[in-house]
């Protein structure tokens, strides 16, 4: 772990304002839970770092906030009580850092009212008394957790990047309701919403000034499962002048951008386009 940066984050000269190191790449996800509430994860999508993670403990740290911290009616954090979070967050990994403790921060879930980290470490108990010790300094009741990072692969990972990594995920875990964003004209986006209804996808909404078409479905995340969806979906937006915006992908958006060529990973093979024409037993 102590070849990566501990967040992640883009270092500039506080002089210059001189770029040092850029940002690694992030992804905003959304998972929707059997009583329809959603949890909102920030992933660090490095996947050096979740390749050396997957054989690691992942530890999450659930932080209890003050009462006054939540607003009253959704028991969200409040703009106080995010500040009071992230400070935390930045204190434990500066802590980290002095302490050269061989640990790395690789995602955030926002939810029943907290905002919890999850990092992977090799010195598990080294970590924890780092935690715990900052936690009490921030007046912070502080749980923490240990699993793998194929039991939370399912939360906190964009669903290619599961395969990529070759993950083992539960068998009750490798279909979920995902949340698939794409981007055109509104037109476009019209006739991409039909052709996905077709399909069993449901309509969640449409951000006008974004120009985004927000669906959802239940499908396989593993590997093999997710590519065959993705090999659906993204020639199909296309082929109505829409992009797939690649919030579940590792590489994200910019390989679908309409004046790219589809990368082959995402297109469909012939045989199955004639197996759709013709049927499948003809010979």
């Amino acid at each position: 772990m102590l070849q990566f940066d501990v967040t992640g984050e883009q270092v500039s000269d506080d002089e210059t304002e001189e770029v040092i190191r850029k940002a690694e790449p992030h992804r905003d996800l959304i998972r929707y839970r059997p009583g329809g509430s959603a949890l909102f994860v920030r992933v660090r999508v490095n996947m050096a770092l979740l390749r050396a993670a997957a054989s690691l403990p992942v530890l999450l740290l659930k932080l209890t906030p003050r009462a006054n911290e939540l607003t009253p009616r959704d028991a969200l954090l409040t703009p106080k009580g995010s500040s009071r979070n992230y400070a935390f967050f930045e204190r434990l990994c500066e802590e980290l850092i002095t302490a050269s403790c061989p640990a790395c921060y690789i995602a955030e879930q926002h939810g029943d009212g907290r905002r919890d980290f999850y990092f992977a470490a090799e010195d598990v108990v080294g970590f924890q008394r780092i935690a715990r010790a900052t936690a009490e300094a921030s007046a912070f009741p502080l749980a923490v957790e240990q699993h793998s990072l194929g039991a939370v692969a399912a939360l906190i990972l964009p669903a290619e990047a599961i395969g990529d990594l070759n993950l083992e995920i539960a068998a009750s875990a490798r279909i979920r309701p995902t949340r698939f964003e794409f981007w055109g004209a509104e037109t476009s986006l019209a006739k991409l919403r039909a052709e996905l209804e077709k399909r069993g996808y449901r309509f969640l909404g449409v951000e006008a000034f974004a120009r985004e078409l927000h669906m959802v479905k239940d499908v396989p995340i593993d590997g093999e499962g997710f590519g065959s969806v993705l090999k659906e979906i993204v020639p199909l937006a296309r082929s109505l002048q829409c992009s797939y915006r690649g919030t579940e992908t590792v590489e994200g958006h910019e390989q679908f951008l309409l004046t790219n060529p589809l990368p082959e990973r995402y297109t469909a093979p012939r045989a199955s386009i004639f197996r759709r024409m013709f049927g499948r037993g003809g010979s």
